[in-house]
């Protein structure tokens, strides 16, 4: 006769095993992006100028250190991949995945705009883009409403505009104009 506490692990030893087998994907894919920065930082590393008294050049110790840290996470991504074989239980893994980004989509939109935002900043510069920015990002996470609209569009001009002067008269810190305004 067996109790219910070895009742309630048999019937939850696949749960386990598949528990297991999504987290060793979910290291698997951190592993592969950073790999694979490593590796662009490494190629960055070596385009650094070289000088008469570094032989080496100045990249030289980044470079190895980056090209170090792409092979560790090679490695680590081929035990990683091993350890998922072993698991056996892929089971709505794909699911899982698809849950989990859905999850957390605002927050990838939140880091694609980001991204975005550092892209354009050189071109718009600060005020506007940073006006822009902050106005879609604060529309994204309360909600589009006549009163989050007019709380926004005041933050946004106080946080662009107004740091933007803030800086410039007071600091006398120019922030980026952007080559739309450089002219």
């Amino acid at each position: 006769m067996t109790n219910g506490t070895e009742k309630s692990a048999a019937a939850g030893a696949p749960a386990p095993a598949a528990s297991r087998a999504r987290t060793e994907f979910a290291r698997l894919i951190s592993y592969i992006v950073f790999g694979l920065g490593s590796v662009y930082l490494s190629l960055r590393a070596g385009e650094l100028p070289t000088s008469r008294w570094e032989p080496l050049g100045a990249g030289s110790f980044p470079q190895l250190v980056f090209a170090v840290l792409a092979v560790l996470c090679l490695i680590t991504a081929v035990r990683a991949i091993i350890d998922i074989r072993k698991a056996g239980r892929l089971d709505g893994l794909l699911e899982g995945l698809c849950g989990w980004l859905k999850m957390r989509r605002f927050s990838f939109a939140l880091f694609g705009l980001l991204v975005v935002y550092l892209g354009v900043l050189p071109i718009a510069g600060f005020s506007l883009a940073t006006f822009v920015f902050l106005l879609i990002t604060q529309l994204m996470i309360a909600g589009i409403s006549k009163k989050t609209v007019i709380q926004s569009v005041i933050a946004a001009l106080i946080f662009s505009v107004g740091l933007n002067l803030l800086f410039a008269e007071v600091f006398n810190v120019f922030l980026p104009r952007g080559m739309l305004f450089a002219g």
